[in-house]
C-alpha cells in the first residue's frame, strides 16, 4: 500500500500562499507566507504541520526567505499558490509571478507547481475543510491573518483536483482529523481567557 501512496502522490509537499515583499520602488508594506507542510504516510495518513510568518513595511525580506528555505529537503515538491484575477474571455495561462522566483528554493529532485487560483475558487476549496476564507480581495494586513488558511486551502484544491479518489478521501479525512486536534489545543487557552 505504502509503495502506491508514493508513486501517485510527492513524497513531501509545502503548499505556499505568499504576500511578497514589495519591490525595491515600491512603497513599503507588510509581507508574509502562510506554509502547510504534508508527509503522506502508509495507508492514505498523513502528517501535516503550518507555518505562517508576517513582517512589517520596511523589513529585511532575507529572513521569510530563511524561513521557507528551511521547510525544504530534496524530496519536497512547493505547490505554490498565487491569487488571480478570475479570467475574462478567453482562459489564458498566468505567468508565474516574478516576485516570487527569489522565494521559493529550486532545490532537490522534485518540480514545483504552480496555482494561479481566484479567491472564489481558493474559498470554495477552503470550504470543504472548513475554513473560513472571504471571496473578496482583503487588505494587506488581514490577508497575513488568513494567510495559513489560504495555503490549506491551496492543498485542498490540488487534492480535489488531482489526487485519485481513493487518496483525496483518505488524507482529506486525515487532514480534518488534525484540524480538530488543532482546534482542541487552542480551546483550552480561549476558556481561561474567558474566565478571567
Amino acid at each position: 500500500m505504502q509503495r502506491t501512496i508514493r508513486r501517485t502522490l510527492p513524497i513531501r509537499m509545502v503548499a505556499l500562499s505568499l504576500l511578497p515583499p514589495p519591490n525595491s520602488f515600491a512603497p513599503k508594506a507588510p509581507f508574509g507566507f502562510g506554509a502547510f507542510v504534508i508527509d503522506p504516510k502508509c495507508r492514505g495518513e498523513a502528517s501535516f504541520a503550518l507555518h505562517m510568518h508576517g513582517y512589517g513595511a520596511g523589513h529585511d525580506p532575507a529572513p521569510m526567505r530563511d524561513a521557507i528555505r528551511a521547510l525544504f529537503d530534496p524530496d519536497t515538491m512547493a505547490l505554490i499558490c498565487a491569487l488571480s484575477l478570475p479570467p475574462a474571455g478567453e482562459h489564458a495561462p498566468a505567468p508565474f509571478p516574478e516576485a516570487y522566483l527569489d522565494i521559493v528554493p529550486r532545490i532537490g529532485l522534485r518540480r514545483n507547481l504552480f496555482a494561479p487560483l481566484p479567491r472564489h475558487i481558493l474559498a470554495s476549496a477552503g470550504r470543504v475543510g472548513g475554513l473560513d476564507l472571504p471571496e473578496i480581495e482583503p487588505t494587506p494586513l488581514a490577508r497575513l491573518g488568513q494567510i495559513g488558511c489560504e495555503a490549506q486551502a491551496a492543498w485542498i484544491f490540488w487534492l480535489q483536483a488531482y489526487c485519485p479518489v481513493n487518496h483525496r478521501r483518505k488524507l482529506l479525512a486525515s487532514y480534518l482529523a488534525w484540524r480538530q486536534l488543532q482546534r482542541a489545543r487552542l480551546q483550552p487557552a480561549s476558556a481561561i481567557r474567558k474566565r478571567s
